[in-house]
């Protein structure tokens, strides 16, 4: 096990809030590709604008996400985070709230033209 100081996980959370700001989560269907590789047959279902601030509280970085419209009809599977500047930054898994996946719905089924709620979301160290 790793204890890492309280403000040597801020400075990672920070970090990564630095590429999260401005950039965007985009859900996709399957399959999911590599790691940061071209997506290819995958369906972008939905992508949500990530604000340009985020804060950093209690070694957690908490972002608003604004109610988005689904952009067309299937099944998440997976979803990518991109810079501002579209650079690649993370890729996780799609799941039910319940679950540990990275990116937590309520359903994975989603329909175009459906409006997708999201309140907040966060990164804890």
């Amino acid at each position: 096990m790793i204890a890492l100081s309280g403000d040597l996980r801020d400075a990672r959370l920070q970090l990564l809030a630095d590429q999260l700001a401005g950039g965007t989560i985009t859900l996709y269907t399957e399959p999911q590709p590599e790691t940061g590789s071209a997506i290819t047959t995958q369906t972008a279902l939905i992508a949500l604008a990530i604000p340009s601030l985020i804060s950093i509280v209690n070694h957690t970085a908490t972002l608003t996400i604004l109610p988005t419209e689904i952009a067309a009809t299937g099944l998440a599977a997976w979803g990518r985070i991109t810079s501002s500047s579209d650079a690649f930054v993370l890729d996780g898994d799609c799941g039910l709230v319940a679950s540990d996946a990275l990116f937590r719905l309520k359903t994975l089924a989603l329909e175009a033209e459906a409006l997708l709620a999201v309140l907040t979301a966060t990164f804890s160290e």
